[in-house]
């Protein structure tokens, strides 16, 4: 029976002195408060905002909303995770509301543009006084001018905008509306209720007279400039909630629902990685006694593409997104770590298995300071040989055994490593299933449970007909 020696141990520890105490993008303070601990590799490696592939970044899956203000709402919401249950479920209830379609939200990029365009404009205000009412008026007939048509537009797509928001406050009002989109509600009324912005919607004709637009350019960008932008941030988040309702209905995606129980617990329905062409989808469960998920298979057997989709699940679970599962419930963390895509450090002189190393202290340091994390770790210690791999990759998973607060998905391919673990009742096994048909692998990408026996490394090899190439090079040198 293999096992970790004191060799092994040692090469692990020495590095010790030359790590740093923390990673920063990793915070080495304790867990808590509302802001889960996520950092730049687990970004990558889930390819929210780039991509290590030729798929697109998941987060233009989301960017479609009517208003360029909405698209940078999205990708802020989706820069920052949180733990915050009520936030959470708070943006799930209004993205539900949205599904049942009481109301289409009538606005686009153009006008919402006109009226920041003219908040933004820093020329001299209109004089409200009738008299240079005029002037100014029949200056821009003469002569019109990008200055008044600025304040003209912006005004009246405000009016515009105004009027339509208080049609979505009394549809509000007569539907079951959930708590989050009462308290966004209120904040809506309580500036539309601003006695110069009252008086304006309370004019009659669909357009501003030219006195009327002189009267409220003032108001507008001078009086209550910081009330208006924050309105229009209003706007914006509302129409990133209609367009995750959208995208939810559209692509057949699930809301989650989030568990409070002390422990951790997580259970995904019919889930899959939505930048694949045909995704097999899986389901899998975790729970305080099988928080470790031991993964095998053969290589190109799907191992990576599962531990991808259900890191992104839970992910988007965090950020108060729907997932792509037929259903989700999950307890709430307060890390999300991953190790899939880790690359050589070439600029600090860093081999792959010392950023290894590296990356499972910072992992280690993340559960120490408390919380329920999340953690992904792919083909760990894929950067060394094989007895190394092995006895490092034992003596981290057993001591990650005994950490019962939070969850582990680990895959590998040393799957002997199986037989040393058997004895710890919190590890799961599961493999990607691979099957041969007529002396020809096929993979199932399916998830089941136990260990991998399949090893497909010797048929690949032998299929490129690699031993043939050579053998011609030596038959040609001769």
């Amino acid at each position: 029976m293999v096992g970790y020696d004191r060799l092994s141990i040692s090469k692990l520890t020495k590095f010790n002195k030359y790590l740093p105490a923390s990673n920063p993008g990793i915070p080495s303070k304790r867990l808590g408060g509302m802001k889960l601990t996520i950092d730049e590799q687990t970004f990558r490696d889930l390819n929210i905002f780039s991509s290590s592939s030729n798929a697109d970044a998941i987060v233009n899956l989301f960017k479609h909303t009517k208003t360029i203000g909405g698209r940078e709402m999205i990708h802020e919401m989706m820069r920052s995770p949180s733990s915050d249950i009520s936030l959470l479920s708070g943006r799930l209830a209004a993205i539900s509301w949205f599904l049942k379609r009481p109301i289409v939200l009538d606005i686009d990029t153009h006008q919402l543009d006109l009226i920041e365009h003219h908040l933004k404009h820093n020329k001299r205000y209109l004089k409200a006084n009738i008299i240079d009412a005029s002037i100014d008026y029949l200056r821009n007939k003469i002569t019109a001018g990008a200055d008044y048509y600025i304040v003209e537009s912006g005004l009246n797509n405000f009016l515009k905008l105004a009027r339509f928001l208080m049609t979505y406050l009394k549809t509000l009002e007569e539907t079951n509306a959930p708590d989050s989109l009462q308290i966004h509600a209120t904040k809506i009324r309580a500036i539309l209720a601003l006695p110069a912005l009252k008086q304006m919607i309370a004019i009659p004709s669909k357009k501003l007279k030219f006195y009327q637009i002189s009267e409220f350019d003032g108001v507008f960008r001078k009086k209550h400039r910081k009330e208006i932008l924050e309105l229009l941030k209003l706007v914006y988040e509302l129409d990133v909630y209609e367009t995750l309702a959208y995208i939810t209905e559209d692509k057949g995606l699930c809301l989650p629902t989030y568990l409070e129980s002390g422990g951790v617990s997580i259970s995904i329905d019919g889930f899959y990685h939505p930048r694949l062409k045909n995704p097999v989808k899986n389901n899998i469960a975790i729970g305080e006694n099988s928080n470790m998920t031991f993964l095998s298979g053969s290589n190109m057997a799907g191992k990576s593409s599962m531990l991808k989709a259900t890191g992104l699940c839970v992910y988007l679970a965090h950020i108060g997104f729907p997932v792509f599962a037929n259903a989700m419930s999950t307890t709430i963390f307060n890390g999300i770590i991953t190790t899939i895509n880790l690359a050589d450090n070439l600029n600090d002189g860093l081999s792959h298995y010392y950023s290894e190393v590296r990356r499972v202290k910072e992992t280690a340091l993340l559960i120490r300071d408390g919380g329920k994390v999340f953690v992904i770790f792919d083909e760990l210690f894929r950067g060394t040989n094989v007895k190394d791999a092995f006895d490092a990759s034992l003596l981290i998973i057993r001591e990650l055994t005994q950490v019962i607060n939070s969850v582990f998905l680990i895959s590998t391919h040393i799957v002997e490593l199986a037989e040393e673990l058997k004895s710890h009742p919190n590890v799961a096994f599961k493999y990607m299933d691979t099957y041969f048909d007529n002396d020809r692998p096929v993979f199932s990408y399916k998830l089941l449970e136990g260990v991998s026996k399949e090893r497909l490394g010797m048929y690949i090899v032998k299929n490129e007909g690699i031993i043939e190439i050579i053998q011609e090079a030596i038959k040609n040198k001769n």
